[in-house]
């Protein structure tokens, strides 16, 4: 379940970029690299680092020259479309980024860049549990899509997925086909505006696949299920992901939280987390993890995928 980090010059914050060089890097390698490095010089910096006797040192030679291998592959899509492309940190193996977010709005486009690619990374937490869990005929549903990162990362997982992404404007759904568009699954995601998630989830889906929600914040939980009912009770809904509210405890709204705990409680599902463990992220009870803003819950059904 790990994702790849790669480092790209565009991730750096204009304050880093213009920050001059520190006065003791002079005598430190890897100072002057990683510097050479904000600053838009990357093969300067590839040439500082893998000369580098310090094996950590010279690693950072080689991630760039994979940061170079996916400016390379983005150039060609940045020349066919107009507006900004935002890589996702994850890449194939050719170096080039597994999916692209095409925003034409320069803000939008800046915000997107910087929750990819900045300083604390992606918020994977979503992507990651939906690369473990989905299988082939699977079908993705983003009641909450924002810029489509959660769309996109989950029909390029390598597996024939479809995903539905329910848009509050017609804004929204232009922009997340461009995005589609730019990252070849036109065929795998529908955007649409927002509509009725029992309709979405009629006819049934095929024998062994199973619907993946998710819900964005608790409150929208039982909205959302209440439209589900015949899906639920079918057992087509493999898991439910939704927000509890700022990692502070005291910051959650407690009745939103219980209501999609027990609205979902009631037809069997599981409460979990992710968490990081010795072999790379996994589940717990959600209960064990008060800190962590995303929920799990999983049906039943779903939980043999993981003990299989």
């Amino acid at each position: 379940m790990s994702m790849p980090q790669v480092v790209h010059p565009w991730s750096h914050a204009p304050d880093t970029v213009l920050r001059a060089l520190p006065p003791a890097a002079a005598a430190d390698q890897r100072s002057i690299a990683e510097a050479l490095f904000a600053s838009g010089f990357v093969a300067s910096a590839i040439a500082t680092a893998e000369v580098s006797t310090e094996a950590d040192v010279a690693a950072l030679a080689e991630k760039w020259r994979e940061t170079r291998a996916s400016d390379a592959a983005l150039s060609t899509m940045i020349a066919q479309t107009s507006g900004a492309l935002v890589p996702s940190v994850p890449v194939r193996e050719d170096g080039s980024p597994r999916f692209v977010l095409r925003i034409p709005d320069a803000s939008a486009a800046a915000e997107a860049l910087l929750a990819e690619h900045g300083e604390h990374g992606a918020a994977a937490e979503l992507r990651l549990f939906l690369d473990e869990a989905l299988r082939s005929g699977d079908c993705y549903i983003d009641a909450s899509p924002g810029a489509g990162f959660a769309t996109l990362s989950a029909v390029t997982g390598g597996l024939l997925v479809s995903a539905v992404a329910l848009c509050r404007d017609a804004e929204q759904v232009a922009a997340i086909e461009a995005s589609a568009r730019c990252s070849g699954v036109t065929a795998q995601v529908d955007a649409r505006m927002s509509t009725s998630l029992g309709a979405l989830l009629s006819p049934p889906l095929t024998d062994g696949a199973m619907t993946f929600v998710h819900a964005g914040s608790a409150e929208s939980v039982a909205p959302l299920m209440s439209d589900a009912l015949g899906a639920l009770q079918r057992r087509e809904i493999g898991a439910v992901a939704w927000r509890c509210g700022p990692a502070d405890e005291a910051g959650r709204d407690a009745e939103n939280l219980q209501i999609a705990a027990a609205v979902l409680g009631v037809f069997g599902f599981q409460h979990f987390a992710l968490a990081m463990g010795n072999d790379g992220p996994e589940l717990v009870p959600a209960d064990a993890m008060a800190s962590n803003e995303m929920i799990f819950s999983l049906e039943p059904s779903l939980l043999a995928r993981f003990s299989a």
